[in-house]
């Protein structure tokens, strides 16, 4: 039976990992990363153009003071991007979101373990258990800052 003070350790562990989950999760699901608006002056038309990117979909509003707006224009950010670099980046930033989801949730799941049962009896050791928490918290760690957050 783990002592008290190991299970405090990695009860507090698993609440951290579980907390990195709900984070990246909704990272991952933010319809609005980033916002543009473009404003519009001529002798036709006055208002502004209303831009919203996500990880995946995007939409396209208009609000105009005086002209015919065109209707809401929703599309696929990837689609839209073709084969360039910002493509690239997108496709990194995703597949690091995804790699960073996988390690909180082995992350979350060996520490719950540890936290009911024996940290000792472990397929790795005791050393096993701390490097692997130290990995994963370190990669998160890193996968946060890369994404801005």
């Amino acid at each position: 039976m783990p002592t008290t003070q190991k299970t405090l350790m990695f009860s507090s562990s698993f609440v951290t990992s579980l907390g990195s989950v709900i984070v990246i999760c909704s990272i991952l699901a933010t319809q609005e990363w980033i916002t543009s608006t473009i404003t519009i002056t001529g002798s036709f038309s006055n208002g502004s153009v209303i831009i919203t990117y996500g990880l995946f979909r995007g939409k396209s509003t208009q609000e105009l003071t005086q002209g015919l707006p065109e209707l809401d224009k929703d599309f696929e950010v990837l689609g839209i991007l073709g084969n360039s670099s910002p493509k690239s980046l997108q496709l990194v930033t995703i597949l690091f979101l995804v790699i960073s989801l996988i390690t909180s949730l082995l992350s979350s799941v060996f520490t719950f373990y540890n936290s009911i049962s024996n940290p000792y009896q472990t397929f790795l050791g005791p050393t096993g258990v701390y490097t692997w928490n130290a990995i994963t918290d370190l990669e998160q760690l890193d996968n946060w800052k890369q994404c801005g957050a």
